[in-house]
């Protein structure tokens, strides 16, 4: 079934005509080009953890079962992050880059998303910059190490990708990948979390290929929850498989974050999400 564009909320096309929106790009739109999610990261990890000698087969086989629990993702992340030490950047660059991932449909389909003031992702791969650089060779990519070229091009209304835990072509800069790396971050990086904050309450987020139960998401959201309050700034939407929503969890993003669910169908590998971006591109 193909996405009806009388889905999109007024309100998300209001802020797009506006040039008032931005889109946050999760995991899940660099696994259709191959990348792994958590599940499938934390396993590779281990295994990586294994082959460079510095767990033993019964701390691999903690790990596992432990991994088979998502609230436990971050846990885990951090341990292995500590067991791995020099290897750990390594690991991230042989995953997300020397693979040379390709950008895919959906990719295109937000590239031609012109009003979009920036494009936010949790991802340490390439593909999102890879894909904008067909258009704009140019295309200002920052992380958030970057605080000052940030601010500059919001308050010029210049358009920026900004990866917001880290590049991991550049992974010796710094990888956030657990909560004591945000912690971290929150010391050392005020003027990035005053930042973040101002993106949320300055401009309308669509949330792509990002679960809300994502362990990176909640990290993000937490870390500027000073930036949702109720009944004031713009509304956020996040597209979300339909057979993944339940009331409860719609009523509660709604309230704690102003994000307002919009349901498409994980069918033919969750073709209405580039179908709701295409659509987002020809409103009027």
């Amino acid at each position: 079934m193909a996405f009806d564009p009388v889905r999109i909320p007024d309100k998300l096309k209001e802020a797009y005509l506006a040039n008032r929106c931005a889109v946050l790009v999760g995991a899940g739109a660099s696994a259709g080009a191959g990348l792994p999610l958590w599940g499938a990261l934390l396993d590779n990890m281990i295994n990586a953890a294994l082959a460079h000698g510095v767990i033993t087969v019964d701390k691999a086989d903690q790990y596992k079962r432990l991994a088979t629990k998502p609230e436990k993702y971050l846990m885990i992340a951090s341990g292995l992050k500590d067991d791995l030490r020099s290897y750990f950047d390594e690991f991230i660059e042989e995953t997300f880059i020397s693979r040379r991932p390709k950008p895919t449909a959906l990719h295109d389909a937000l590239v031609a998303l012109d009003k979009l003031q920036f494009v936010l992702t949790t991802n340490y791969d390439t593909i999102i910059e890879r894909a904008y650089r067909v258009k704009d060779p140019d295309v200002s990519v920052c992380t958030f190490r970057d605080s000052g070229e940030i601010q500059r091009r919001l308050s010029k209304r210049e358009f920026f990708i900004l990866k917001a835990h880290g590049d991991a072509s550049k992974v010796t800069n710094g990888i956030i990948l657990t909560d004591v790396d945000y912690r971290d971050l929150l010391f050392r990086q005020r003027g990035y979390q005053s930042l973040l904050s101002a993106m949320f309450t300055m401009f309308t987020i669509v949330f792509v290929g990002a679960s809300m139960t994502d362990p990176e998401i909640l990290l993000l959201l937490n870390y500027i929850a000073d930036a949702f309050t109720p009944s004031s700034g713009p509304n956020h939407f996040a597209v979300l498989a339909q057979e993944d929503i339940t009331d409860v969890e719609k009523d509660r993003w709604f309230k704690d974050f102003n994000i307002q669910l919009i349901p498409v169908s994980k069918t033919d590998n969750y073709a209405e999400l580039t179908e709701f971006l295409v659509a987002l591109k020809d409103v009027t």
